[in-house]
């Protein structure tokens, strides 16, 4: 499992480093060119490897840049948010009140709705037997099924 620590990665890639310039001058001794060192299996394994924790630490960098950047981005949020409520506390006055004729009126028409519409839902048994109609049975259930 590869480390996450940042020091970690980059010794490792240090290490890589020394690695793969030692292997190069053991082939310049051996009288390898440079252009087919570069083919040497272990040249290649240390430069790709190189490569790797070049862009681990190019990664984590990334992550540390992003994350200072949400950090900021948030405490600045929080500043305005209560900056607002400042302003909205010293603007704040009491809310203006309509007038109490225009209240009082609204009161009264909910008052003479209320009874009206419960007066209407509510007619005894007596007054619906003699307007001719005959009070209603509550369904059974099997009835009901058969409907639908």
């Amino acid at each position: 499992m590869p480390s996450k620590s940042k020091t970690v990665i980059i010794e490792q890639g240090r290490i890589l480093g020394k690695k793969l310039e030692s292997r190069l001058q053991q082939l310049t001794e051996k009288g390898i060119s440079a252009e087919k060192a570069s083919i040497d299996p272990l040249v290649k394994s240390y430069q790709a490897r190189i490569k790797a924790i070049n862009r681990r630490i190019a990664a984590a960098d990334k992550l540390t840049k992003r994350s200072e950047e949400l950090a900021n981005a948030k405490a600045q949020k929080a500043a305005e948010l209560a900056q607002k409520e400042v302003e909205t506390k010293k603007e704040a006055a009491p809310p203006a009140a309509k007038p109490k004729k225009e209240k009082e009126a609204a009161a009264e028409d909910k008052a003479k709705k209320k009874p009206a519409e419960k007066a209407a839902k509510k007619k005894p048994a007596a007054e619906t037997a003699e307007a001719g109609e005959a009070p209603k049975k509550p369904r059974k259930k099997k009835e009901a099924a058969a409907e639908e």
